[in-house]
């Protein structure tokens, strides 16, 4: 017995207007260009350049990844780190020096699973940002902290909201629905193919806040590549379920909704098309480990590979890994990860090195705060300030930017309490200025990405915002 369509307005109903009373499926729907995208600018097209931002979620205890060394700063360490302390360089496992480049007097190491990004380090392919947090506006010391005359970011020491104002770089905002990196891309998006279908920002972490722009949202693939339809083959019933959806999707309709999910539905098959088409003629002879963020990074690498065929001069890329919240038990499950992290940022960087792409793509770590100094027993607790990880043949190694606490003893310096929180010196603002910058965001606009920029540097200075590569 032949099976019958649903008529139009059933599958509709079925397909998406039971899903209507999502307030957000709503909002996107409206904002998926039902408008129409802006009004096409004019610009000649720049070299290509592409950001990966790894977010190494639950907070990563960075001060267990770059260790100060010098002998006053290494007790000092120790003495707050107790049981969690790792050996000085030169013992068993112990931490692995670096040739720091800008800090005269002072030396720093890594912790000893690290050794591809020591090696990096001092070959002057990677730096390291220092002590930086979210921050509304510069707090000079703890003293201003204390004294109520400063705004704070928002609901500190929250994995959730902090999370979110590092990818939104809005710290007094909880409820802001663009990303940095969004915005970024609604700006500078005229320099990829205005009939391109792959959106210039890709997930391997799922839809996120940091891509969301205002015309621009995130492509979510997995570390496969893109991802269609179940059941997208050749079978002769799916053939005629597949005719049938994009046959539907090809009305005309008077619904305003109607219409955008017909719209965006035809789009997201013609992006599954290209992007498939693109990928499947991107060889990376790099191997790569098994482990899943090595296999996403991979995916990354033959994406970069396949921006000429999807038009792109500019992508964006947002890449995961979590298991930092490490109450609990710190040091064999932060070295575990870390490994993991070393040896996929090796493949990573051997695969730019490959293609040469290496000069034109900057990776860079985010985590949403660091951990206390202080032990808990066998693991650390939330805290604000930490350091991170840029990488690339771009960025200016073998250099520790911003300020890395010379006193990191419990309930001095930049300790907001007692448990070793420490005061953030630099913001993610400048952070992600000089990223911004970099790839090509005017000084005109970068208010628009960050709005508080000008809290921490004037966009129109002839200085770069910290100079890891600018």
């Amino acid at each position: 017995m032949k099976k019958s369509l649903l008529p139009r307005r059933e599958f509709i109903k079925q397909g998406v207007c039971g899903s209507m009373t999502s307030l957000g499926l709503l909002n996107t729907l409206i904002q998926l260009r039902l408008t129409g995208n802006a009004v096409a600018q004019t610009g000649a097209p720049q070299n290509y350049k592409a950001l990966v931002c790894l977010f190494l979620f639950g907070g990563n205890d960075s001060y267990n990844m770059l260790i100060p060394t010098a002998s006053g700063e290494y007790s000092n360490y120790v003495a707050s780190r107790t049981n969690l302390a790792l050996p000085s360089p030169g013992s068993p496992n112990g931490v692995l020096p670096l040739t720091t480049l800008n800090t005269p007097g002072r030396t720093f190491g890594v912790n000893p699973a690290l050794e591809f990004l020591q090696s990096a380090y001092n070959n002057e392919d990677v730096a390291f940002i220092a002590n930086a947090g979210t921050l509304i506006e510069p707090i000079p010391n703890v003293a201003a902290y204390n004294s109520g005359n400063y705004d704070l970011p928002k609901a500190l020491f929250s994995h959730n909201n902090q999370q979110m104002e590092w990818q939104t770089s809005l710290p007094q905002s909880l409820s802001a629905s663009t990303g940095w990196a969004g915005r970024m891309a609604d700006n500078l998006n005229i320099l990829n193919d205005p009939n391109g279908k792959v959106p210039m920002s890709v997930s391997l972490n799922g839809n996120n806040t940091l891509q969301t722009g205002t015309d621009v949202v995130p492509y979510v693939i997995n570390e496969s590549g893109a991802v269609g339809l179940t059941d997208l083959n050749t079978t002769v019933a799916n053939n005629a379920r597949n005719n049938t959806t994009t046959s539907f999707m090809d009305q005309t309709y008077r619904s305003v909704l109607e219409r955008a999910y017909a719209e965006e539905s035809n789009n997201s098959f013609d992006a599954f098309a290209d992007f498939s088409a693109a990928l499947n003629s991107s060889n990376i002879t790099t191997v790569f480990s098994n482990t899943g963020l090595a296999k996403d990074l991979e995916m990354v690498a033959k994406t970069i590979k396949s921006a000429p065929n999807l038009g792109h001069e500019r992508q964006i890329f947002f890449v995961g890994l979590g298991g930092f919240d490490h109450h609990s038990s710190l040091l064999a499950p932060h070295t575990a990860l870390l490994k993991e992290l070393d040896g996929a940022l090796a493949s990573f960087n051997a695969a730019m090195h490959e293609i040469n792409m290496d000069d034109d793509v900057t990776l860079f770590t985010c985590s949403e705060f660091g951990r206390t100094m202080r032990s808990n027993g066998l693991g650390t607790d939330h805290a604000w300030g930490g350091n991170q990880i840029v990488m690339g043949g771009a960025v200016k190694g073998s250099r520790i930017y911003g300020d890395y606490p010379s006193n990191l003893l419990i309930g001095t310096g930049l300790d907001v309490g007692t448990t070793g929180r420490l005061l953030p010196t630099t913001s993610c603002d400048l952070y992600f200025a000089e990223l911004a910058k970099w790839f090509g965001v005017s000084s005109g606009d970068l208010e628009t990405i960050l709005p508080n920029i000008n809290n921490f540097y004037s966009p129109t200075s002839a200085a770069p915002p910290l100079g890891f590569l600018l």
